[in-house]
């Protein structure tokens, strides 16, 4: 998360909000986003909702998995990759974030 914080603005031309989602709990969560002054948002799904319906609940483990999920404006699920693209690979990441949305707007 700390590639994805240095690199932020390879998002900055997009109309996206960007969120962590992970299973902590709600204090584990607010304690990560604070210890590592991460501006973007933190969100605590300990049920697995919201990682279900982006695809990225690795029901084998019962964890989530690491990846990028894409929502549109009306919270309709897009897109969804499994990987590991946000430490050295910011960049691939972003590629991949970016052909979603320019998908989206065509």
């Amino acid at each position: 998360m700390v590639q994805l914080q240095e690199n932020l603005d390879l998002f900055a031309d997009l109309d996206a909000d960007i969120y962590a989602i992970s299973v902590d709990s709600p204090s584990n969560s607010k304690a990560l986003k604070e210890a590592g002054a991460f501006t973007f948002s933190f969100l605590s799904d300990e049920e697995f909702e919201v990682l279900e319906y982006v695809q990225m609940k690795d029901d084998q483990h019962n964890m989530s998995y690491r990846g990028v999920s894409i929502l549109d404006a009306d919270g309709n699920y897009v897109y969804h990759q499994v990987n590991d693209y946000w430490g050295d690979q910011i960049e691939a990441t972003s590629n991949i974030v970016h052909e979603q949305f320019k998908e989206m707007n065509q």
